[in-house]
């Protein structure tokens, strides 16, 4: 599972942002584009307490008590109440934790955003 949730977040910072090709972007060229994005993500990481944690926190919650609910349905279809909640509860806990950890950090994307514009770059979304 550790495996999983580090691949995860690994994916989810792989997340870049993709640039209109304004007059900015074509005067600069693509590598230097790249740069620009590469620093302002860095100035993002530097200045900004990241709130991933949190959601993935959160998004374990809510996925335990969702997995707790549908594991206690089953129970009650087999007959093993208490072992279906436990099961349900850890197979929505890390469910919920995967679905965050691999959802971009919002903060970041928008400091990047705003450090970006500020340069004259027009950002049209993340991939």
């Amino acid at each position: 599972m550790k495996y999983l949730i580090l691949m995860s977040i690994l994916i989810s910072c792989a997340s870049k942002p993709v640039l209109y090709p304004n007059s900015k972007f074509k005067t600069v060229g693509k590598e230097a584009a790249k740069k620009d994005i590469d620093k302002c993500m860095s100035d993002a990481d530097e200045y900004l307490e990241s709130s991933k944690g949190k959601q993935v926190a959160k998004g374990a919650a809510k996925g335990s008590v969702f997995g707790a609910v549908m594991g206690g349905v089953t129970g009650l279809i087999t007959g093993d109440v208490e072992g279906a909640l436990v099961r349900g509860a850890a197979i929505g806990a890390a469910g919920g934790a995967t679905g965050e950890a691999i959802s971009p950090d919002r903060i970041k994307q928008s400091y990047t955003n705003k450090c970006l514009s500020d340069q004259g770059y027009r950002v049209i979304g993340w991939d």
